[in-house]
């Protein structure tokens, strides 16, 4: 009885097989002709032109910063109590990049009535490029790392000197 199960089985797998017909060639066209791609017109539209503008950091003329004055105890006090982000900046986007960097800057920070509001690299004076990273480093921190209690330092703008590097 098991025999005659086997046998429909067998049966299908002959009748499902497909028939190997050698006779029949395909007749897909092969061109060969040899062209020469540089007589070859292209149709592609002109290039967009490139938009991007790196932003501008804000920077203060040199002689700008003579007519601010500089900065009193209390704003002196929290650059200073908060030294640990100015070092960051000076060894991670400055030493690593060139490790003879020196320098200072001359950051001019205003001051509202709340506390720091704004503070900006207003001058430098680096021995290499790296100290451009730096700047960008200092002028996008300073302001939130030096904290002021409100009415310590008078509103205003000041001049905060920082120097790296000197012993």
């Amino acid at each position: 009885m098991r025999k005659l199960a086997i046998i429909p089985l067998v049966l299908m797998v002959f009748l499902g097989c497909p028939k190997g017909d050698s006779d029949e060639i395909d007749t897909v066209a092969v061109d060969t002709t040899p062209v020469d791609l540089d007589s070859l017109v292209t149709v592609l539209p002109p290039p967009a032109p490139d938009t991007f503008t790196p932003p501008k950091l804000p920077t203060a003329s040199p002689n700008t910063a003579a007519s601010i004055p500089n900065a009193p105890p209390a704003l002196m006090e929290a650059v200073e109590r908060e030294q640990s982000f100015t070092k960051f900046c000076y060894q991670e986007f400055g030493l690593k990049a060139d490790p003879s960097l020196r320098g200072g800057v001359a950051m001019i920070v205003t001051v509202g009535s709340g506390g720091i509001t704004k503070a900006v690299v207003g001058n430098d004076n680096w021995t290499g490029r790296a100290g451009k990273a730096v700047n960008t480093c200092l002028n996008q921190k300073a302001a939130q790392a030096w904290q002021l209690a409100a009415g310590a330092v008078k509103p205003g703008r000041y001049v905060v000197p920082l120097s790296f590097g000197t012993a």
